[in-house]
């Protein structure tokens, strides 16, 4: 069994003001390095051996920071950037709202199965970016024999991981920045299991 310790960046100002920020590389706030900090925190009483990170800069940020002390490497791997959001990028809800229209915004926002192909316009699906999440988590322990690692990501990874794994889950997980969950890989069968629980 491998562990997995999956957090999403500190704050960015476009998470303060509610934008998609999708593929934009948004640098972390200083309120995001206040959280991150919080993060070195856990991982000095938590250590693992390896950080896993998205290559966009505030998930590489948060994992540097969150590194603290501990003589370990931060890998990057692109395929846990955010979802690709294509147009709607960097508008806020209420942008996407108007110009794409509320059952759009709503299918975005809808855990169902009938809505995993949705995509905004220029963009990928829901249940793309689940596929290339778990190709580059797949990947990396496929060829690296680490048994603790932290894995930064983004908002949109994090709720694509917990649903697929929480299938039972009946509304939206809300996920803040640089909250914590705990997924267990076991290497027989591929099999994952999500303590359902932040830390």
């Amino acid at each position: 069994m491998r562990t997995l310790f999956i957090f999403r960046h500190g704050e960015t100002d476009w998470n303060k003001e509610g934008r998609f920020q999708g593929r934009f590389d948004i640098p972390l706030n200083e309120t995001g390095r206040k959280q991150a900090e919080r993060l070195r925190e856990f991982f000095s009483l938590n250590p693992v051996e390896v950080f896993l990170s998205s290559d966009l800069a505030r998930a590489r940020e948060t994992a540097e920071i969150a590194k603290g002390e501990l003589d370990v490497p931060v890998v990057l791997e692109s395929r846990l950037r955010e979802t690709n959001l294509g147009d709607a990028e960097g508008l806020t809800q209420e942008e996407v709202a108007v110009k794409f229209g509320p059952e759009l915004l709503q299918g975005w926002r809808s855990i169902g199965l009938e809505n995993q192909n949705f995509r905004f316009p220029n963009g990928e699906s829901k249940a793309e970016h689940l596929e290339r999440i778990l190709a580059g988590l797949e990947q990396f322990l496929g060829s690296t024999e680490y048994s603790r690692i932290a894995v930064a990501s983004h908002g949109g990874v994090m709720r694509r991981l917990l649903h697929h794994l929480l299938p039972g889950l009946s509304t939206p997980v809300m996920v803040g920045n640089c909250v914590i969950y705990r997924v267990d890989f076991y290497e027989d069968g591929s099999r994952w299991v999500v303590h359902p629980e932040p830390l």
